[in-house]
C-alpha cells in the first residue's frame, strides 16, 4: 500500500541518493529550479524534496 509520504526525500537522502551536495539544492530553491511548496517544503530546519523533482531536474540517481 503507497503512503502519502512515498517519495518524499530529505535533503540529505535526497543529496546522499543523487551525489550531490545540500547546498547545491538550496541554491535551487533560491534560484526557482525547484519550487518551494511544489517540489520542496521547510518542515522547521529539515527540507523534504519530492523524488519526481529530483528526477526531472537531476535524472537517475547515482547512488542506488
Amino acid at each position: 500500500m503507497k503512503s502519502r509520504f512515498d517519495g518524499l526525500l530529505s535533503f540529505k537522502e535526497a543529496t546522499d541518493k543523487w551525489g550531490l551536495n545540500e547546498s547545491t539544492l538550496r541554491k535551487a530553491v533560491t534560484y526557482g529550479k525547484l519550487i518551494e511548496n511544489v517540489d520542496v517544503r521547510k518542515f522547521g530546519k529539515q527540507w523534504i524534496v519530492t523524488e519526481e523533482a529530483m528526477l526531472r531536474e537531476y535524472g537517475k540517481p547515482k547512488n542506488v
